[in-house]
């Protein structure tokens, strides 16, 4: 099938073919095959059918190095098996799979705009190689490069036939690009076929719940999300990402009783997963509740154990200050003094794009998060202000950095100084012309005039 595709796969087994499709399927749809017993049982059996077939290992590391919770620099094992696949690629794969092998580990080396490069020559000459779209869709969102994110899907879209095997998972792909670019109605268009021709697509149903959560939809929001539930929680591993939408809108709409309710039944079960998509979801839902003025009791302390073994990984700043928010929601000073410290012996020893995004812009989230549990609001100010508009080089969506302008607004509205109350204002209002209609804006208007 993959040789009909125009794809060059040098497998000898076709179990370890049939279970790479498999894996890969899940790795799309965000979803647990139970018949196979999960992605990593598929995995684990994809590799037992043929241990050195080049394409199992590439999607193998590729999904550890996507998962963004291996440090290439902490990790010998990690560094030798990326390093033995390229040899290997270059040695016995076709030039498909040289250039996929190249593109992991160049991603893995913290080049994650060459890994991109790469992918986009593999997708130039195998547009539809899914595993190529997927991995550089992924990657473009954690360098926070939202066009691409969009325009990676609107290149290959019309080379699709739509009899094409998972044709229909671009649909929320493009849907979610054209949404982080702020268009809005086509983003939901696309997101709303998407889930015609399968309403189990989490990730076209993320796409329409980040539609309406930047237009102000909340109460819509709650209903889509609520009524479709049992489609999309099937999707194991979005689920908790989807359930940390549902807690925000009812955060905007100051039912923080609701919102907590999501976070102990949702949230903060399923954040034992330890991915990291699921702690950036845990600890920015707590650090909301605080500066809404909720108590959010021992649920800090839940999350420690959980963080702790990525304190030094430094893979993405976006990963770094959702740790930080952990370790200040639990004031655990030793701790802190750690992951400052270690990001510090980071920037100054190492390089690569998330390197300098840390030096540039990570580094200083960090600071200010940990500034703002101190009470020095106006630090906070000093600090973040004059990044705000760059802030998106560190990755993620426009909803989940929106915390970090809610973190300046705060420290703003909150400060002594007079000119920092001017610009809390200001950039109040600069939130409100893209949150529409928020009614957490109208409650820190309320609360500090």
């Amino acid at each position: 099938a993959w040789k009909a595709e125009g794809i060059q796969i040098s497998t000898n087994s076709n179990e370890a073919a049939r279970l790479f499709d498999a894996l890969l399927r899940q790795y799309v749809s965000w979803s647990e095959c139970a018949q196979l017993g999960g992605m990593d049982k598929t995995l684990s059996k994809m590799i037992e059918a043929e241990p050195n077939a080049i394409m199992s290992r590439v999607i193998s590391l590729g999904l550890e190095a996507m998962g963004t919770g291996r440090s290439i620099r902490l990790d010998e094992n990690y560094q030798n098996e990326l390093k033995q696949l390229l040899d290997d690629a270059c040695k016995h794969g076709t030039t498909y799979e040289k250039n996929h092998a190249k593109a992991i580990n160049m991603f893995a080396n913290d080049k994650i705009l060459a890994a991109c490069e790469e992918w986009e020559k593999i997708l130039n000459e195998t547009p539809n190689d899914l595993l190529a779209l997927k991995f550089a869709h992924d990657a473009y969102f954690y360098l926070g490069d939202k066009q691409s994110l969009r325009d990676s899907i609107a290149r290959v879209f019309p080379k699709w036939k739509s009899t094409t095997p998972c044709y229909s998972y671009l649909y929320g792909m493009y849907a979610f690009g054209l949404e982080e670019c702020e268009q809005y109605d086509e983003a939901e268009n696309y997101a709303k076929k998407g889930l015609e021709l399968n309403k189990y697509d989490a990730w076209a149903t993320h796409a329409l719940a980040h539609c309406m959560e930047m237009n102000g939809r909340i109460e819509e929001g709650i209903h889509f999300m609520e009524s479709t539930e049992t489609d999309w929680n099937k999707c194991f591993l979005l689920a908790c990402h989807n359930y940390w939408h549902i807690a925000l809108y009812y955060i905007e709409l100051g039912k923080y009783n609701e919102a907590l309710l999501y976070y102990d039944r949702e949230i903060g079960k399923r954040v034992k997963s330890a991915t990291m998509l699921d702690i950036v979801d845990a600890s920015s839902i707590l650090l909301r509740f605080e500066m809404e003025g909720v108590s959010v009791g021992n649920r800090w302390k839940a999350l420690l154990p959980i963080v702790k073994p990525h304190v030094n990984d430094h893979i993405l700043a976006f990963n770094d200050a959702h740790i930080r928010m952990v370790i200040e929601g639990c004031s655990d000073s030793t701790i802190r003094k750690n992951h400052c410290d270690s990001i510090a012996n980071y920037i100054n020893n190492n390089y690569g794009d998330n390197n300098e995004r840390t030096r540039n812009f990570g580094k200083s989230i960090c600071d200010a998060i940990t500034s703002y549990y101190n009470g020095d609001y106006h630090e906070v100010v000093q600090t973040l202000s004059p990044i705000r508009h760059n802030v998106y080089n560190i990755g993620g969506s426009n909803a989940q950095r929106d915390i970090f302008t809610q973190l300046l607004i705060h420290s703003a509205l909150s400060s002594t100084k007079v000119s920092d109350y001017k610009l809390g204002k200001m950039i109040l209002e600069e939130r409100n012309m893209v949150k529409k209609n928020s009614s957490l804006s109208q409650r820190l208007l309320n609360k500090y005039s």
